[in-house]
């Protein structure tokens, strides 16, 4: 080939380089862009959408069985309630007070033993000011009816201390637990009576409570064997006259967990 058929041939060449470049990048255009893989650094939750469950702040309110009294370890209720809680997919669960008894990590508690449904009232502003509690877990007047006190008016201060806490935390959600009906009082003089008549006074709330639209209900407590009355087919399930022990605080929680699952379910937190 001479020169000028050679300069000629690569001319030709580049000119068909040119044509071909268009249309490689026109079939290009045609085809998906590859999906672009998911960063490393993301967070599975981000990528699924789900999200952790909420985590509700719980006051336990109360007097000694609030605190723990009678069970082997001041753990009271508040130990099998946070396991009954454990794990929960929809709501996870901080107990928050400004006293804290019993071995487990999240041990905070509103309980003050020896304290009346009056007592609880005078100091209830302060409490919920620094907890901030979501829920109100409440088990209260026992000391009233031991010691002699009058169900009735009992019952009228408990209601308002659920006003009080309404009007300090407007969306709270309170749960009220009526006392033991078994309980045989102190000196054993026999307070199933007034424990009876306080506990239908309380149910009443609820009607009031809910017909303003706050989030309040009644719960009744288990009837646990006393010590005098235990054999070996009903062992005991209260450590003296007044409180549960171990196995009888397992029921206490018990009846709020059930309590605590119907709210949620209904909306009320979480």
């Amino acid at each position: 080939m001479n020169r000028r058929s050679a300069v000629f041939a690569g001319v030709a060449g580049l000119a068909g380089l040119a044509v071909a470049v268009p249309l490689l990048t026109a079939a290009s255009d045609q085809n998906p862009t590859p999906a672009v893989p998911p960063s490393p650094t993301a967070s599975p939750e981000a990528s699924s959408g789900t999200r952790p469950p909420r985590t509700v702040r719980v006051m336990p309110l109360g007097a000694s069985t609030t605190a723990g009294v009678g069970s082997s370890d001041f753990g009271g209720y508040r130990l099998p309630l946070g396991r009954l809680v454990a794990g929960h997919s929809g709501y996870a669960m901080d107990f928050v007070g400004s006293r804290a008894q019993g071995p487990m990590d999240d041990n905070e508690h509103e309980g003050h033993p020896g304290y009346t449904v009056g007592r609880i009232r005078a100091g209830v502003d302060r409490w919920i000011a620094a907890a901030k509690p979501d829920v109100v877990l409440l088990h209260i007047g026992l000391n009233n009816l031991n010691r002699g006190g009058d169900p009735d008016r009992a019952a009228d201060e408990a209601e308002d201390l659920v006003d009080r806490i309404f009007t300090l935390r407007p969306g709270a959600t309170v749960i009220m637990q009526g006392l033991v009906p078994s309980t045989p009082g102190s000196k054993d003089q026999d307070i199933s009576e007034p424990i009876a008549a306080y506990n239908r006074r309380l149910k009443q709330i609820e009607a009031r409570e809910q017909g303003a639209g706050r989030h309040f209900t009644f719960v009744k407590a288990p009837w646990l064997t006393p010590a005098e009355r235990a054999d070996a087919s009903m062992p005991a399930e209260l450590a003296d006259g007044l409180h549960p022990n171990d196995t009888g605080y397992a029921k206490v929680a018990d009846a709020f967990y059930g309590a605590m699952e119907r709210a949620h379910a209904d909306g009320w937190f979480g």
